[in-house]
């Protein structure tokens, strides 16, 4: 099921999936009653991006994906106006929907890059009580602003002409060793890019928004609920060693930071690993939270 919502940066898609009666565990709530889990994907993408991890999670929980304006079935008539706030805002009126049109009064939110920035933006804005919880994977909003990163955001990835020569190139990278049919089919989808003009054009205002003197978050230590932070240590696109590092000192004492041997989209490259710790959590955040669970040295889940 797909439900259309209309925003001033155009008509946003989401996709809607509830439990089954034969995917449900025993004893487990309904469809209606399911907990409600939001998926925010990254620049450039779309909703399609999480369907490696998407059938596990959506057996648990009413999921609702979404695809960011001009990407998937998302429509963006000025695709130049689009930002990381303008995102903000588009989320807050699919929160405001999905309360209207489904009854979801809570929702954990799971958001990858530009959407973990979303994530954490709606855990601190007027929607922050219908937030649950957060799964934040290798989000944006942690990189130390200098000279050289707003050059590189403005000049360089927010210029078509650039950006046209080096999108393919970076996902490449980003995406990892492409492993799974899911990483392949959003490489391909990244490939198409430097061809529609609409999509670049989105790419490009949403890297130039990354520069924004007002882009950032207010205070992520004083986000009051669980937090899991997943982190792969091989991404090119925030390190781990530099913006990882920025997050857990910057987000609340009590967030689970977890490490990932992958590149930027660890449920694309590692579905399994990725949710041997994302569903123990979504399960019972604050229960996982306090125990403070430690991943394994080796992981041997794929």
């Amino acid at each position: 099921m797909r439900m259309t919502v209309p925003t001033h940066l155009g008509d946003i898609a989401v996709r809607c999936l509830s439990p089954f009666a034969g995917a449900r565990r025993e004893g487990a709530p309904g469809p209606s009653g399911a907990p409600a889990l939001l998926l925010l994907h990254a620049n450039p993408g779309d909703g399609r991006d999480f369907d490696a991890v998407l059938p596990a999670l959506a057996d648990r929980y009413r999921t609702f994906v979404v695809d960011w304006p001009g990407y998937g079935g998302s429509t963006a008539p000025e695709p130049a106006r689009v930002s990381p706030e303008g995102l903000v805002e588009v989320a807050e009126r699919v929160l405001d929907a999905l309360a209207e049109e489904h009854g979801v009064r809570e929702v954990a939110v799971l958001g990858n890059s530009v959407g973990g920035y979303v994530a954490c933006r709606l855990a601190e804005g007027p929607r922050a009580a219908s937030v649950t919880s957060l799964v934040l994977v290798d989000p944006a909003g942690f990189t130390r602003q200098t000279a050289l990163t707003r050059w590189f955001c403005r000049e360089v990835m927010g210029r078509p002409a650039r950006a046209r020569r080096l999108v393919v190139p970076l996902a490449r990278a980003y995406l990892g060793r492409l492993g799974t049919p899911s990483a392949r089919e959003t490489y391909a989808r990244v490939r198409a890019l430097p061809q529609d003009e609409t999509r670049l054009a989105v790419h490009c205002a949403l890297w130039r928004g990354l520069a924004d003197p007002d882009f950032g978050l207010a205070d992520p230590a004083a986000l009051d609920l669980p937090i899991l932070l997943l982190w792969g240590s091989r991404d090119p696109v925030v390190p781990a060693f530099l913006d990882g590092r920025r997050a857990r000192r910057q987000l609340p004492a009590g967030t689970l930071s977890v490490r990932l041997p992958t590149a930027h989209e660890p449920y694309n490259e590692r579905p399994g690993l990725f949710l041997r710790h994302v569903l123990p959590f979504l399960e019972n955040p604050r229960a996982v939270a306090a125990r403070r669970l430690r991943p394994p040295s080796r992981p041997r889940i794929r």
